[in-house]
């Protein structure tokens, strides 16, 4: 008997998953080039289990493999984001384990090469909220959580949070955040940068699809060489910085998206005076 045909990607779903993975704990759809992994635990308000961080990671893969895909849309169903690690399957004996694994999700996550939307409704806390600021975008609605819970449960910051939160809100700001454990809506974090917009809830879906879907009208390869330039700051020096930037605009020079626009770009000023 001949194998099945793999599914084309915008037929993909927890019911009908591409090639050999299953997904257990998520949802992937796909509209046009926008893919939408949404996390599906509501019961335990997505709390990440190793059995959701074995189906994110796999999903981050199949996306990455994805040529026609150009944007990621992150999200949880049930009216939450995602509560953190989930403390009740957690074994304390088996924690070293269980963060080996956590932490593959954040370079996958931040090395797609699309830009990330987490659309985040309801608790954003612990492992989540540092999930969901490891994407390119947060968006929230005026029911967002976030929070760096692990001092209320004797914990210290995980999943990425130490090195995300200074460089976004400043090493004093990311102290208060981490060891106080305080709650912040949605309007709060987005006015201490801590994420990029809150909207009213019953705006959220609209805005989220419309950043997508500009967002998709860029070239993927040129989006993916800027997100990996921004990531390399922290650690280049201005030099390092400059010598990145050429050598990517020099890839991006032998792009088709490149040659149309400046085809369309030298078209529409030809005759024009400088």
């Amino acid at each position: 008997m001949a194998e099945p045909a793999r599914p084309r990607a915008s037929e993909r779903s927890l019911a009908d998953p591409p090639g050999r993975h299953t997904w257990q704990t998520l949802r992937l759809t796909v509209d046009g080039p926008v893919a939408t992994i949404e996390l599906t635990r509501p019961e335990r308000r997505n709390a990440l289990s190793t059995g959701s961080a074995h189906d994110l990671l796999a999903a981050l893969a199949d996306v990455a493999a994805d040529d026609a895909l150009r944007v990621v849309v992150l999200t949880g169903a049930g009216g939450s984001f995602c509560a953190g690690a989930d403390l009740i399957d957690l074994d304390a004996d088996r924690l070293g384990d269980a963060m080996a694994q956590f932490n593959t999700i954040i370079p996958a996550l931040r090395d797609l090469p699309q830009p990330v939307i987490a659309k985040v409704r309801g608790a954003a806390v612990g492992a989540g909220c540092n999930l969901a600021l490891a994407c390119d975008f947060v968006l929230a609605d005026e029911t967002a959580r976030f929070a760096q819970i692990f001092p209320r449960v004797g914990l210290s910051i995980d999943l990425g949070g130490s090195w995300v939160l200074p460089r976004l809100v400043g090493l004093r700001q990311a102290r208060e955040l981490a060891l106080l454990g305080d709650d912040l809506d949605g309007q709060t974090a987005a006015r201490t940068g801590l994420i990029t917009r809150c909207v009213p809830e019953h705006q959220l879906d609209t805005a989220v699809d419309d950043l997508a879907r500009r967002l998709a009208t860029f070239a993927r390869s040129a989006q993916a060489r800027t997100k990996h330039l921004l990531d390399a700051t922290w650690d280049d020096t201005l030099a390092d910085a400059l010598h990145r930037e050429a050598a990517a605009q020099v890839a991006n020079a032998s792009t088709p998206e490149f040659h149309h626009a400046l085809t369309t770009f030298r078209t529409r000023h030809q005759g024009a005076q400088p």
